[in-house]
C-alpha cells in the first residue's frame, strides 16, 4: 500500500534519489568498515561544516514553531547535532587515527547549506521544514538498515561509533517525530506551499546523494 500521508508525497516526490541516498556506495563502506582514511576525513571535516549550519536550522525552525511540543524537538535535534553528532567526529578522529585539517567547505556542503538556509527565509513554515527533514530522517533510515546488516554487528567494527549513533532509539524516534510534524505542518498548508515544500525536500535528499558522493570520490 502506497503511502499517502505528507511525507510519503515527499519520498515519492524524490524519485530514485532516497534510495541511491539510503544505499549509495559510502553508505556500504560504512556498513562494510572499507572506507579509505581520505574518504572518511573528508566526509567528517565537511559533515562537521554542514552540521554547523544545521544546528541553526534547527534553531530557525524552533523560533517557526506554533506549538511547545514542536520548538522542544528542533531544540532538541540542534542540541543534538551540536554535541553528540559534532562530539562524534572528535572522538572518530581520535579513534581512527585521523588529522584534523583546516579546510574549506565543498561544492556539494556549500550547495546544501545554500538550499537550507534559502528555505529558512521562506514565507511557508512547512517549506523550511521540508528541506530539513531529509537529514533528520535519511540518517535515522541509514542507522536503522545498517543495524541489520550481519558486517556491520562487529563490536571492533572501525566506525562503530558511527553506526550506533545513528541505530540508536533516541534518534530513531527524533526521526519519527519530524515526519509527524511534517505531516501535520502539511495539514494546515496552502497547496502552493506544499507544492514546494515537495520541491524543498526532493532538492535536500539530492543534496544528501551529492554530498555522500563528494566523501565516496576523495
Amino acid at each position: 500500500m502506497s503511502d499517502t500521508t505528507f511525507y510519503g508525497r515527499c519520498l515519492k516526490a524524490c524519485g530514485s534519489s532516497w534510495e541511491l541516498a539510503a544505499a549509495h556506495p559510502f553508505v556500504e563502506g560504512l556498513a562494510r568498515g572499507r572506507l579509505s582514511a581520505e574518504q572518511m576525513q573528508t566526509y567528517l571535516i565537511q559533515d562537521g561544516l554542514y552540521l554547523q549550519n544545521y544546528v541553526r536550522v534547527c534553531r530557525l525552525l524552533a523560533n517557526r514553531a506554533a506549538i511547545a511540543s514542536d520548538r522542544l524537538l528542533f531544540e532538541y535535534s540542534a542540541r543534538l547535532s551540536a554535541e553528540a553528532e559534532l562530539g562524534l567526529q572528535a572522538e572518530l578522529f581520535q579513534a581512527l587515527g585521523l588529522e584534523w585539517r583546516n579546510a574549506p567547505p565543498e561544492p556539494a556542503t556549500v550547495a546544501y547549506i545554500y538550499r537550507e538556509s534559502e528555505a529558512m527565509l521562506h514565507s511557508s513554515e512547512l517549506v523550511a521544514l521540508a528541506a530539513a527533514t531529509p537529514c533528520t530522517v535519511l540518517y535515522a533510515e541509514v542507522g536503522r538498515r545498517l543495524a541489520e546488516r550481519p558486517e556491520a554487528a562487529a563490536a571492533n567494527h572501525p566506525f562503530r561509533l558511527w553506526l550506533d549513533l545513528y541505530a540508536d532509539a533516541s534518534v530513531q524516534e527524533m526521526a519519527r517525530q519530524w515526519i509527524q510534524c511534517l505531516n501535520r505542518w502539511a495539514a494546515t498548508a496552502k497547496r502552493s506551499a506544499e507544492e514546494q515544500a515537495l520541491e524543498a525536500f526532493a532538492v535536500s535528499m539530492q543534496c544528501e546523494v551529492d554530498f555522500w558522493e563528494q566523501a565516496w570520490g576523495a
